[in-house]
């Protein structure tokens, strides 16, 4: 027998004594210990640079809406009178939709009115009336300009004229006569007669000169009295055909007009209505939407976009439109509106807009494309497309402090390789440097 069967055999007749004396004397057994599992490290999923196309889009869900509709107020509070039409009615521009009770303030409207009228005939009448007394004024006028006393004041200027010549004549004569002393008396009493006379002709010539003078005065005083008669007379003739007083009745019938319009809801323009929210006597604020109605005859795709969305988007961007009850089918579009600040909005440049959604225009006609007002839509615009680009999954790239990098997997090593990227989708990222179509890369 061998050393190493030897060895066998005692080591069996060990047992078996072992087994006899356990047997022999029975013991309560110890539990097994739980054995400590062995630690499963975690493989990190590995990717492949592959080549093909990079596409950069938004998607996003819209609501089939009108491109025209209108939010309709009343611009004063009060209880609801009337209401006219109901949801869903095809209105028309200027159907009045619904008023508030405005009872008193019909009456003062039509007491107004009535007030215009009497004025306007009054006024008629006033205005008749100053009419022919301008022109009288204007008659009398012309009638005193033709008295003009000039030619009186030239005839008694020439008969001043004689009478100062006639005088100086016979004042002539009569030294003649005295330096004739042969002369009988009766010629020089002639000549001092004649003298007399003559100064007398003198004096009625002065006379006569100043009564023209102060006539032609006169006749200047009535000339501008009775200029101030017709200027006065056309003025009040102006006054009531600018009718003041017509003014300020009508002032007051356009103030309550006014005040009857904003109490009144009108369409202003064909549509639908799409909303109504008024209910007889109940009490409305004013300025609060009643009503909403809509062009429906014009759709197009509404949807409300988060700000780092509509910092992707510009207006006339084409769109996808995929309907959400008809997933097989596909339109084309383009982004119509984009909220201020991203686009127009429909506003002035600072002004902030109210309406925040973004519209999106079909170019296939809505009826057409079997849509219907309300219905949802997915939408999808394409940002940035590359057609043969490097790519790796966005999980498969890291980044710290501003560094993007990939660890690259070198048969047993790892290294890691700077890379620049380009387009960014949700899906691939663009590899512009730092690798090679078919390198393992090992994600985080």
């Amino acid at each position: 027998m061998t050393q190493r069967t030897k060895y066998i055999a005692v080591l069996l007749a060990t047992l078996i004594a072992i087994t006899g004396c356990t047997r022999a004397a029975p013991q309560k057994e110890e539990a097994t210990p739980t054995p400590i599992p062995t630690p499963i490290v975690p493989v990190k999923p590995t990717y492949q640079v592959q080549r093909g196309e990079v596409v950069k889009s938004i998607q996003f869900t819209g609501r089939i809406a009108p491109v025209v509709e209108e939010e309709l107020f009343f611009r004063t509070s009060g209880y609801v009178g009337t209401v006219y039409v109901k949801r869903n009615q095809q209105v028309k521009t200027g159907d009045l939709l619904g008023e508030l009770e405005t009872t008193d303030l019909q009456n003062q409207l039509a007491q107004a009115q009535a007030e215009l009228e009497a004025i306007q005939i009054s006024a008629g009448r006033q205005i008749t009336e100053a009419t022919a007394a301008l022109k009288i004024a204007e008659l009398r006028l012309a009638t005193i300009k033709a008295e003009n006393p000039d030619l009186q004041v030239v005839s008694a200027e020439v008969g001043l004229e004689w009478a100062q010549t006639g005088l100086q004549d016979a004042k002539k004569a009569y030294q003649e006569a005295v330096d004739r002393y042969w002369e009988p008396d009766k010629v020089r009493e002639a000549a001092a007669r004649g003298v007399r006379d003559a100064e007398l002709n003198l004096q009625v010539a002065e006379a006569q000169y100043q009564q023209a003078l102060q006539a032609r005065l006169a006749h200047s005083y009535n000339v501008q009295i009775q200029e101030q008669e017709v200027a006065l007379a056309r003025l009040r003739l102006q006054e009531l055909q600018a009718g003041l007083d017509i003014q300020r009745a009508q002032l007051a019938v356009q103030r309550l007009e006014a005040q009857l319009a904003d109490a009144r809801v009108v369409a202003p323009f064909d549509g639908l209505l799409l909303s109504l929210s008024l209910t007889e006597g109940r009490l409305v604020e004013g300025y609060k939407p009643v009503a909403i109605v809509a062009d429906v005859s014009a759709l197009e795709l509404s949807a409300d976009l988060t700000d780092k969305q509509l910092q992707e988007l510009t207006e006339d961007m084409p769109v996808t439109i995929v309907p959400l009850s008809r997933p097989s089918e596909e339109f084309k579009g383009s982004v119509r509106r984009l909220p201020y600040p991203y686009g127009g909005g429909g506003r002035s440049t600072g002004v902030e807009d109210e309406d925040k959604s973004t519209r999106v225009t079909l170019e296939t006609p809505a009826s057409e494309a079997r849509f219907e007002l309300g219905d949802l839509a997915r939408m999808t615009v394409v940002l940035e497309r590359k057609d043969d680009a490097l790519w790796l999954p966005p999980q498969a790239i890291r980044t710290f402090e501003g560094r993007k990098f990939v660890v690259v997997q070198e048969g047993d090593a790892q290294l890691r390789v700077d890379v620049k990227v380009g387009i960014e989708s949700e899906d691939r990222v663009e590899i512009l440097e730092g690798l090679t179509e078919g390198q393992v890369v090992i994600g985080q």
